[in-house]
């Protein structure tokens, strides 16, 4: 292992590794972490790894450790050495290695995007601006009785904006890079180029004015997120909502996202000696309880039908439930234009409402200008190519969630001793399926123990077999 310092002093002996894919969980992202190992405390050690255990002993947890992790000879993979404790009577630190999703988190533990610096941007009223969109929505609650010059509208247009309550709703994409380059990543797939994923906006609940009422020229992004949620929990509920795995390339600090429903109909393979099998289970598919969340605070919840908010298959057992959502949205009969309506109180500076902003990650399609109206909407209209409910042929689970979750309800478990040489570890993606005999599985975890005394010759498996 090697710091930015230099090389490390390793015990003789091994280091067990677990590898996850991490695609086989919809409520985190696993990543790749050892156990727990020791590190003999040299002068070299204590110099690379920046004397540790004294800022232990102050109180201080040791910041995790940047750090290369090569296997007989070749680089495997670029993460994080991650304190654990020192044993002094044994003169040893203690330390886990983690990599992938599992560094990303040590990073990232606890941020949340309010605190994040996201940039800003100047305030125009335009319906096409890069990083936000001004949909009109319907708000009647938003200032209570505090503001009688309020028309009841967030971003009120009448041939042009009116500039009186201005709250931009985040374009998603351009977000979530901002994101990702607050913590030092960037992001790629397919998924972020596709035409309703552009379309995808946050809404915000927090106008864009300052402490007399005054409309701001400029945007300081991150306070027109969700302030509560973490970093994680973003990916997270994204993952919930659209079907999407996530892999992590540590060497160039890229999360790329992968939608599931490609995975599942991805042919390639590639061949592998079977092994030896050692356990088989069959599938313990009991169905899926699919649900999204609305606005807990919107006040006009119990008087509509929010079924299309949760979806059953089977017996429902296993539950994928996103805490993210979207709005309803209505024909305004004022305008006779469709929005979305919410009656919940807003976050300003101004009347003494209160600056932060209490909304999670609902999400809207901005549709731009629609016969002279900015539009945005949950995609329940017809003609949507998909929309922020489960069922139909636009919904959530056809477009997003099937295919993957039909695999999954498929496939049983088995594990098996494979020849696995360091070669195979470095060739190794979540998503490529591999031919064992006659059938195609993919791999759910990978374990193995890396030596100081002899090279990587066969890894523990756990396959998930794919019937196509």
């Amino acid at each position: 292992m090697k710091t930015s310092r230099g090389w490390l002093d390793l015990l003789p002996g091994t280091v067990g590794i677990e590898i996850s894919n991490p695609y086989f969980r919809y409520d985190a992202v696993p990543g790749v972490t050892t156990y727990p190992f020791g590190l003999p405390m040299t002068p070299p050690n204590l110099r690379h790894l920046n004397f540790p255990h004294v800022l232990a002993a102050q109180g201080e947890l040791p910041a995790p450790e940047p750090v290369e992790f090569y296997l007989d000879g070749l680089l495997w993979r670029v993460g994080s050495l991650v304190y654990q404790e020192h044993q002094p009577e044994k003169r040893l630190l203690q330390y886990k290695f983690v990599a992938g999703a599992t560094d990303l988190q040590s990073r990232i533990d606890g941020l949340l995007l309010g605190a994040l610096n996201l940039g800003q941007v100047p305030l125009e009223l335009r319906a096409d601006a890069p990083d936000y969109a001004l949909g009109t929505i319907r708000n009647t609650a938003f200032y209570g009785d505090k503001n009688p010059a309020y028309s009841g509208y967030l971003n009120q247009y009448a041939g042009g904006y009116t500039g009186v309550a201005v709250a931009p709703q985040l374009r998603l994409v351009p977000l979530l890079r901002r994101v990702l380059a607050a913590v030092g990543y960037t992001v790629s797939g397919e998924w972020l180029s596709d035409a309703s994923v552009q379309q995808l906006v946050a809404y915000s609940d927090r106008v864009a004015e300052d402490a007399v009422g005054v409309r701001l020229p400029e945007l300081v992004l991150s306070r027109h997120v969700p302030a509560e949620l973490k970093v994680g929990a973003l990916l997270v509920e994204l993952q919930k909502l659209f079907g999407l795995g996530y892999d992590f390339d540590l060497a160039r600090r890229e999360l790329r996202i992968v939608r599931l429903r490609d995975v599942a109909l991805d042919d390639e393979y590639l061949v592998r000696d079977a092994g030896q099998l050692t356990r088989a289970l069959p599938t313990a598919y009991e169905g899926y309880s699919l649900e999204f969340s609305f606005e807990s605070d919107d006040e006009q919840l119990k008087g509509f039908d929010n079924s299309w908010a949760k979806f059953l298959l089977g017996a429902g057992k296993t539950p994928i439930k996103a805490d993210a959502g979207t709005l309803h949205c209505l024909t305004d009969g004022a305008t006779g234009q469709a929005m979305p309506h919410i009656v919940a109180k807003g976050a300003s500076p101004a009347y003494g409402l209160g600056d932060d902003s209490r909304c999670g990650l609902r999400l809207l399609f901005d549709r731009g200008l629609q016969a002279g109206y900015p539009q945005c909407t949950n995609g329940r209209e017809a003609g949507s190519a998909l929309a922020l409910q489960w069922a139909g042929a636009n919904g959530l689970y056809a477009q997003c969630h099937q295919s993957w979750l039909e695999l999954l309800a498929r496939a049983g478990s088995e594990e098996r001793v494979v020849p696995f040489r360091v070669g195979d570890l470095l060739a190794l993606n979540p998503g490529r399926k591999e031919m064992l005999g006659p059938r195609k599985y993919l791999w759910e975890k990978i374990s193995l123990t890396a030596s100081t005394a002899r090279r990587l010759e066969s890894a523990r498996c756990t396959y998930r077999p794919v019937r196509r």
